[in-house]
């Protein structure tokens, strides 16, 4: 995945993410497929739960 499309799932698990209800939240964090992200010196945690991406956590890297 190029820098550009990475960019944009993150922006797009953000949206999600604030436009979620938190039993949606509870639900993407337990049950569903996570994928860790490095972009630009920061680890991201993405929860896709049914076809959506939810941004569960983005820090920076030691």
């Amino acid at each position: 995945m190029d820098d550009r499309a990475t960019g944009n799932l993150i922006l797009l698990a953000q949206l999600n993410y604030q436009r979620a209800g938190w039993q949606t939240l509870a639900l993407a964090w337990a049950l569903g497929r996570h994928r860790i992200i490095r972009h630009l010196g920061r680890v991201g945690r993405v929860s896709f739960w049914r076809g959506q991406p939810y941004l569960l956590s983005f820090r920076e890297t030691l």
